[in-house]
């Protein structure tokens, strides 16, 4: 008899433990690639910023097209691989180093309570 309650409790718990997983999965294909667009700018900063356990490169880009004597407008953005050998951060730090106006494609990923990074838009590619 304790055998059978056993086996119910394992059950359930591998049923409740199976829905919260198929849950997250659900909301992690909903809200992955929410938009996709460009936006246009000079690279204004790069670094590295995080705890130990969850560092991140985070990237602010001046938007070009404010009026004369006004304050740029920031966009902050991610980037989902931060090694420094992925060709796409060796961009964006060249960029940054020429202020050079670049056009960069993103994608919005809505927030999950895994991601490190404070900003839901992660670069993809970089044009100059």
């Amino acid at each position: 008899m304790a055998s059978g309650r056993k086996k119910i409790a394992i059950l359930v718990l591998s049923g409740v433990l199976l829905l919260l997983v198929g849950w997250q999965g659900m909301r992690f294909w909903w809200r992955h690639g929410y938009s996709v667009g460009m936006r246009s700018g000079v690279i204004r900063k790069i670094s590295v910023k995080g705890t130990p356990a969850c560092k991140y490169l985070t990237g602010e880009l001046a938007l070009q097209g404010a009026p004369a004597g006004t304050a740029p407008e920031i966009w902050e953005f991610s980037v989902d691989n931060d090694k420094d050998s992925n060709p796409l951060v060796q961009q964006l730090h060249e960029a940054e180093r020429n202020g050079t106006r670049v056009t960069l494609d993103y994608r919005q990923d809505r927030k999950m309570w895994w991601q490190c990074t404070p900003t839901e838009y992660y670069v993809t590619a970089i044009e100059k």
